[in-house]
């Protein structure tokens, strides 16, 4: 185009020189320069009807028309019994067509009067459609009421106007109509933060909700209806028709949730979280032997159906997976698994604890206040030693330490299906320094989510399979026909079946006289290990001892394990001398865990473990029966 216009400037340039009309230049000067005005403007008119025609229509069409996007109704959630978690709730929406309406008063009286106050539609609404002179708006959307009788009223309004008006007949429900639209309901107001929530838009934002949605599986079809758009861009349909038509709904999809289990974590947590007001606190429960997750719950967590305040994104955050944190003594049962099934220790393994280790640069001390001690391998997590499980996970080695670490999970995702999941990798056990591998054995310098250690503990009591998470069961439709099902999935073995037995018998000894005796019930055996993780505190540089995370984490009933929970409290505020998880995550786990029993009606085991000595014995649960002295060597 450049090109053209300068050959036509430079013709003209020499036809003014050649050729001159008149004898008067200021005449030729004049006539050539509306010649040449003339020519530019053809030029510039051929240019947008032939040559960017295409560009310019659209760009016209961009401005006046648009698109109106519906969606059917979204498919259920349901909890492994049934109960329904978040429904599709129907509303009634009112659309009218003030062009097509000439006595627009006559008509607002007899639709006030036909419908009464069951819309809660105003002559104001009316005032502010029919001052629109289109064809198609809403009059009011969202309504609570029968699609049926509403329709049936709005062909009353219908044919009263036609006929006092004597208006030409059209189809009836040209004038006015009502049109379903679907609003998300949670009967029960449980699991926010594990099903998730929907924004303004009926989009999902967190949770399942949002992962369902991105994997297409919940939606139902999407229909996009033309429109045309005004100058502040309110969409008006041209054909109502469509609005009518049938869509197919969402697919339905089943939990392995338990509704009940959920509503007591939740209770729980809210409870102690008003007492220690933590930064957060988070509970999974799994069942051991299929990796379902039962029950996950994050503290603070939205209420359905409370006003969306400047918390809102905090209390739909699934913490469980996406605030991974460091998790302390909780990992030591994970070192004496691994050099067990090595064959480099036994559960009866003596162990020398003397009260300062030097590793490097570093000085560890042991549990017992100065004294050197050696303990059976047992001992070493009954009481959570420190020097004691370094000295194991020495024996087992950075690189063996290392491939347990990934074989257990930790430093990955676990693929639970849920949006927001968070986790650090681990380093290569070629960049530990010895003062890391030190540390690493007592749960420091590894970030795990609350979901990752729980499978982690799932693997290590329910004979050493390690199941990736499941928290879908199936897909149904709505005649309750399954559309696909989701198996089990066991990932790999991590360590020997009869090695998880003794781990669960390890865990026993926790319970029954170390570090998590709050935990223990009169009718039920439950193992588990403590976890106190003094922070980092970026502030000073440094770990702060006035901050910790304190974990608890445990199967039961223990014989044979149905459910293992994790208990996480991030920064409780409580008085220094109750800085320890066995006063903040062992009262958490205990209250849920007899709740839970209760709830399932678990039968009482009939017998515990103990070890004695160097033996392992089995007495009748009703018997009081107590440890018997010299099961620990102290040094002089």
């Amino acid at each position: 185009m450049r090109k053209l216009y300068y050959y036509i400037v430079n013709f003209l340039n020499r036809l003014y020189y050649f050729v001159k009309p008149f004898e008067d230049d200021r005449l030729n000067s004049f006539l050539f320069i509306s010649i040449f005005l003339v020519i530019i403007f053809t030029l510039r008119l051929f240019d947008l009807c032939y040559v960017d025609k295409n560009r310019y229509i659209s760009f016209l069409q961009r401005q006046y028309t648009g698109k109106l996007t519906l969606r059917s109704e979204r498919g259920e959630i349901f909890d492994r019994n049934g109960i329904p978690l978040a429904v599709s709730k129907k509303k009634c929406s009112f659309y009218i067509r003030p062009a097509l309406i000439k006595d627009k008063k006559l008509f607002e009286t007899i639709f006030l009067r036909i419908f009464s106050n069951q819309t809660g539609i105003t002559a104001k609404d009316f005032k502010d459609v029919f001052s629109k002179d289109v064809k198609f708006t809403w009059l009011k959307k969202n309504i609570d009421g029968s699609l049926k009788e509403f329709r049936k009223k709005a062909v009353e309004v219908v044919k009263e106007y036609l006929e006092k008006s004597h208006q030409p007949k059209p189809r009836l429900f040209d004038l006015v109509g009502v049109m379903p639209e679907y609003d998300r309901v949670h009967p029960y107001d449980v699991g926010s933060t594990l099903v998730g929530v929907l924004d303004s838009a009926g989009k999902g934002i967190s949770g399942l909700e949002l992962y369902l949605e991105k994997k297409k599986i919940i939606l139902g079809d999407k229909v996009v209806i033309p429109a045309l758009k005004d100058a502040r861009g309110n969409l008006y349909v041209n054909d109502p028709d469509a609005l009518f038509l049938s869509y197919k709904k969402g697919n339905n999809v089943v939990l392995t949730v338990d509704a009940n289990i959920q509503y007591i974590i939740e209770k729980t947590i809210q409870k102690y979280a008003k007492k220690w007001h933590p930064d957060f606190i988070n509970v999974v429960v799994m069942n051991p032997k299929t990796g379902d997750v039962i029950a996950a719950a994050s503290y603070p967590f939205y209420k359905y159906g409370s006003k969306r305040g400047k918390h809102f994104v905090s209390e739909i955050n699934p913490r469980f997976i996406s605030a991974p944190y460091e998790p302390g003594s909780v990992i030591k049962p994970f070192v004496l698994a691994a050099a067990i099934n090595d064959g480099l220790v036994t559960p009866m393994t003596p162990i020398r604890a003397p009260a300062n280790y030097r590793v490097d640069d570093k000085v560890f001390h042991n549990e017992f206040h100065g004294e050197n001690v050696t303990l059976a391998a047992w001992e070493v997590i009954k009481y959570s030693d420190n020097v004691g499980i370094i000295k194991i996970a020495q024996k087992l080695g950075k690189k063996r330490y290392y491939e347990y670490l990934k074989a257990f999970g930790f430093g990955q995702k676990t693929g639970i299906e849920i949006a927001g999941e968070s986790v650090y990798p681990l380093r290569n056990y070629k960049k530990w320094k010895n003062v890391d591998f030190a540390t690493l054995a007592f749960g420091h310098n590894i970030m795990v989510n609350t979901l990752q250690l729980a499978t982690a503990y799932c693997a290590l009591v329910n004979g050493g399979y390690l199941y990736k998470p499941r928290i879908i069961a199936k897909i149904i439709n709505d005649k309750g026909e399954i559309i696909k099902e989701f198996p089990a999935i066991r990932v790999r073995q991590v360590i020997k079946p009869w090695v998880s037995k003794e781990m669960r018998r390890v865990l026993a000894t926790v319970v029954e006289g170390g570090t998590g005796t709050n935990t223990k019930m009169e009718n039920f055996y439950i193992g588990g290990k403590t976890g106190t993780a003094v922070k980092y505190d970026p502030r000073i540089r440094a770990y702060n001892r006035s901050k910790i995370t304190a974990t608890f984490a445990g199967a039961f009933p223990l014989t044979d394990p149905d459910f293992v929970m994790v208990v996480t409290v991030d920064e409780p505020r409580v008085p220094k001398n109750k800085l320890w998880a066995s006063d903040i995550a062992v009262p958490v786990f205990r209250e849920i865990a007899e709740r839970i029993l209760l709830y399932e009606r678990e039968k009482p085991d009939k017998y515990k473990y103990y070890f004695v000595g160097d033996k392992m014995e089995r007495k009748p649960i009703n018997q009081d029966f107590p440890y018997k002295k010299g099961y620990r060597k102290i040094n002089k």
